[in-house]
């Protein structure tokens, strides 16, 4: 009878081990994965989860440190010296309003043995217009005061207090964007595969603007400054011509 009790218990084990192996659901890994990329929560769920999860979180928050390196590379094409502390802070607040505004949900997987594709819509922030809002705003200040256009670094600082501004009641995009991540999973472990780094790129990127891709995004914000600048165009024209008599 001690035996059988010994056996039984053994096999109950075994069964128990199999069952663990395979570790989550393809659905609890792609909202375990946009948890830990955007909101970077669940980090304990993810290491445990995710194959080197400690690891390859911290490779996702280099996402981040990315852009806001990025955005400062944009803003000093003015040819002014962005300070990193600004920089910083605001790159952080945009992040911060990506946490409490954006959304997603999953609506399909295409799921096999090894691995799944998983497409994802992601309602994201609607930088473009918090963009164009911003040059519209520094446009009428630098009519107002056209020391700031002269001055680089002028330009720069009333760029940065107009943005912060905008970045704190920021929106969010009206219509999704369908995005598709390929997760591979070994040994009950998910991971993602080195050729989705742009997928895991673009994916960030739809939160923090809306857009599908960084040359969508692109294309968005050239289309909103002409808009502008045809703004300012037409209100140029109907300025009186001024009378030299």
């Amino acid at each position: 009878m001690k035996k059988l009790w010994i056996a039984s218990l053994l096999l109950v084990g075994l069964f128990l081990t199999s069952c663990g192996s395979k570790g989550i659901s393809a659905e609890d890994a792609g909202e375990l994965f946009v948890d830990r990329l955007v909101y970077q929560k669940r980090e304990n769920e993810f290491a445990k989860g995710f194959r080197d999860g400690k690891q390859a979180g911290k490779e996702l928050d280099e996402n981040s440190k990315a852009f806001e390196q990025n955005f400062a590379k944009g803003l000093s094409a003015t040819g002014a010296k962005v300070p990193q502390k600004e920089a910083s802070q605001l790159t952080k607040e945009l992040l911060q309003q990506a946490k409490e505004k954006t959304s997603y949900r999953i609506i399909k997987i295409d799921e096999t043995k090894t691995g799944a594709v998983i497409s994802y819509y992601v309602t994201g922030l609607d930088l473009v217009s918090a963009m164009q809002e911003m040059t519209r705003q520094l446009v009428k200040e630098t009519l107002a005061d056209p020391e700031i256009a002269k001055d680089d670094q002028k330009t720069l600082e009333a760029t940065f207090s107009i943005l912060e501004e905008r970045v704190k009641t920021i929106k969010i995009k009206t219509d999704p964007v369908e995005l598709e991540l390929h997760l591979e999973k070994e040994k009950g472990k998910w991971f993602v595969p080195k050729n989705q780094k742009e997928a895991v790129s673009n994916l960030f990127m739809a939160f923090i603007s809306g857009a599908e891709n960084t040359e969508a995004m692109n294309k968005e914000l050239e289309e909103a400054m002409n808009e502008v600048a045809k703004e300012i165009v037409d209100s140029l024209d109907t300025l009186p011509i001024p009378n030299d008599n």
